[in-house]
């Protein structure tokens, strides 16, 4: 069978399994340095079924709520998340920053617990999987933090962490026809008894941000050496919101690839371009 996949950027993907659409950690709040440049805006998005966060950061959960008010589908995520959601709606974050979202756009936010299923179609099924977000190596995170650019914009990056923090985090694992499609928003390496349990996936799609060149390798390499995945798809290395992100450097990681997994096919997507992925 074939699925559709169309990669919006940063953890943000469109899974298309035989016309139900699933929509994960949308992000369309990019800044204008941000690279590659997003072409989708949210508001093209349409005949979504249901919306997927995998946490609070506001690189995955700021867009979420317009979608849940403009179009009445269910957006599934951690308490916290939702009241990130409701609070940056209601201008509490940033307070030019606000836009209606009614009662009705509230209750379609639905939080969600640990290894809970939720069934979409009578073949769809999304489980959430427990997970964390990836610790940045001390360097990484110092020479973002002190960097003249960060510290000349922090006064306006400040309420962007502080109004959406992390909550729970999730990973999720969509199933349909004996098929299985793993993707988190973190790389988080850490729980190999509970990634044990979607082991031969058909495709994980793998966030790649956050990582130095040095450890890029291991973390993602340990994931997949226990899902073992028939196909890999790395997503959020984009320089989403500049100075605070950066292009991941991905060479060590085909190289791991290369060297541990020459049977694993990974497949890179561009931005915007819906692809067709045949399954076995």
């Amino acid at each position: 069978m074939i699925v559709k996949i169309t990669w919006l950027g940063t953890a943000g993907f469109i899974l298309d399994i035989e016309g139900t659409n699933i929509l994960f950690d949308p992000f369309f709040y990019r800044n204008e340095q941000s690279t590659p440049i997003l072409r989708t805006k949210r508001e093209d998005i349409k005949d979504i079924s249901a919306i997927f966060i995998t946490h609070g950061h506001f690189d995955h959960a700021i867009d979420a709520a317009f979608f849940a008010e403009t179009l009445d589908i269910p957006v599934y995520c951690s308490e916290t998340a939702k009241k990130s959601m409701i609070n940056w709606a209601g201008g509490l974050v940033i307070e030019e920053h606000t836009f209606p979202l009614s009662d009705r756009g509230k209750n379609n936010i639905k939080p969600i617990d640990y290894f809970e299923r939720i069934k979409i179609t009578e073949k769809v099924t999304v489980e959430s999987i427990k997970s964390e977000h990836i610790v940045f190596d001390a360097r990484t995170l110092l020479s973002k933090l002190f960097s003249w650019k960060v510290l000349k914009q922090i006064k306006s990056l400040l309420p962007y962490g502080k109004g959406f923090p992390k909550g729970k985090v999730f990973g999720f694992c969509t199933y349909f026809n004996n098929k299985k499609i793993v993707s988190f928003g973190s790389l988080w390496h850490k729980f190999p008894e509970i990634l044990e349990k979607y082991e031969n996936c058909d495709i994980f799609l793998a966030p790649l941000a956050g990582n130095s060149k040095k450890h890029i390798a291991k973390k993602a390499g340990i994931i997949i050496d226990i899902l073992k995945p028939k196909i890999v798809i790395p997503i959020h290395w984009d320089d989403f919101y500049p100075p605070i992100s950066w292009t991941v450097n991905l060479k060590p990681f085909f190289k791991y690839m290369e060297e541990n997994h020459p049977e694993i096919k990974i497949i890179m997507l561009e931005f915007d371009k819906e692809v067709s992925i045949e399954l076995s």
